[in-house]
């Protein structure tokens, strides 16, 4: 919601100064995604190769990225605020009320950074969503063979009722090394 008196002409140039605050923020925020991707593409190549020791350090990786991504959403949000407040409108206001206001320029440059933003972030949340599917693919896969070794080493090889093989009894066995 607009008041009757803001219009791109009379922004104040300490709005101006809030909306390049939010789109430094915004910018940061972009690249932050970026390189979200580039570790979820790491672990994706870590998954497929099955290199069991490449995924944790990559996670560790995109948690720190995640952390940063969370600062600077907190900080997008109270800049939002900022920008809103310094224009006269409601602070929970959406950037397309925002820009509604601005000059022409500033506000095309605002929706621009929002755009990519909201891109990069639904590009991230889809390819995290089929490296996590990946990931447990991958961990049903070698529990599997885990399973499989278990069941050759028992020497059962009958299944109980819960699809898995039957634990064998022990075999004992001793081996005398002295003669």
């Amino acid at each position: 919601m607009t008041t009757a008196s803001t219009t791109a002409s009379d922004i104040t140039p300490a709005a101006v100064k809030a909306v390049r605050t939010l789109q430094e923020i915004l910018d940061t925020q972009a690249e932050g995604y970026r390189r979200l991707l580039q570790s979820i593409e790491r672990q994706r190549e870590a998954i497929r190769a099955a290199d069991l020791e490449a995924v944790p350090t990559v996670a560790g990786v995109q948690q720190k990225i995640i952390e940063r991504l969370r600062t600077l959403d907190e900080r997008r949000e109270a800049a939002g605020r900022a920008v809103s407040g310094s224009l006269g409108l409601d602070p929970e206001s959406a950037i397309t009320a925002i820009v509604a206001v601005l000059p022409e320029d500033l506000g095309a440059r605002l929706e621009a950074r929002a755009a990519e933003l909201r891109d990069l972030v639904v590009t991230a949340r889809r390819e995290q969503s089929a490296v996590r599917a990946a990931g447990d693919a991958l961990s049903r896969h070698m529990a599997g063979i885990v399973q499989s070794v278990a069941g050759a080493l028992s020497g059962t090889g009958v299944y109980g009722r819960r699809g898995r093989l039957r634990d064998g009894v022990p075999v004992v066995a001793g081996l005398d090394l002295t003669s």
